[in-house]
């Protein structure tokens, strides 16, 4: 896909580090030593002019863009960006939205927008509130990938991957899909035998994660 993000800043350094291995990625900022900076240590097509002009767009091939990706803080300048990108026919767009007021506004031009501070504390409860599990992605229908481990004189030392699914107190509305062992990535269908520091991939509700983080706490 040809992607274009405005805004140098982490998230989008993170966007860039992991979508140029695999698309064509076009960036754009008005900080010069930003460019700069994200030139030097990335494979992206960086723009150093304002991503709310015309011509900025222009240059970075926004009529061949596939998505356009809005990152900067204030929520303004992201609906600028956004607008323009609709009008030139961009199939995909998303913002980050840092104020909920906004939702509205991005909803009318058709731009899906990600609130960066309802991410940071479903992120920040889930640690406290689940802590031995590790939230990986959200999925559709309010599901999540989850990891666990295997600790130290765990009774799950041993036993196999369908032993524990068998398991009285395991829910059975997750699914374990990978078992990584230093160096090795494991099917779970494989039912690999279990050791201390192996950690495990599971899929499922997210209404039922009080259930896994409690068998994984009795281990």
């Amino acid at each position: 896909m040809y992607i274009v993000i405005a805004g140098i800043n982490i998230l989008s350094k993170r966007l860039v580090e992991r979508l140029e291995a695999r698309h064509d990625v076009v960036v754009i900022e008005q900080d010069e030593d930003k460019c700069k900076r994200l030139y030097s240590s990335s494979g992206a097509t960086v723009i150093n002019k304002s991503p709310s002009t015309i011509s900025a767009l222009e240059d970075a091939g926004i009529t061949d863009a596939d998505v356009l990706i809005s990152t900067m803080k204030k929520d303004n300048e992201n609906m600028v960006v956004c607008s323009l990108a609709k009008k030139y026919g961009v199939p995909k767009v998303i913002s980050r939205m840092e104020d909920d007021e906004y939702f509205d506004a991005f909803e009318i031009i058709d731009a899906q927008t990600i609130g960066h501070t309802d991410l940071l504390l479903s992120e920040f409860l889930s640690a406290v509130e689940h802590p031995y599990l590790v939230k990986l992605a959200n999925l559709s229908e309010d599901r999540e990938i989850l990891k666990a481990s295997v600790r130290k004189d765990s009774h799950l030392v041993e036993s196999t991957v369908d032993r524990v699914k068998r398991n009285d107190s395991f829910p059975d509305s997750f699914m374990i899909t990978t078992v990584l062992k230093p160096g090795e990535t494991l099917d779970a269908e494989k039912d690999p035998i279990l050791e201390e520091g192996d950690e495990l991939i599971l899929v499922g509700p997210s209404e039922d994660k009080e259930i896994l983080d409690q068998f994984f706490q009795k281990q």
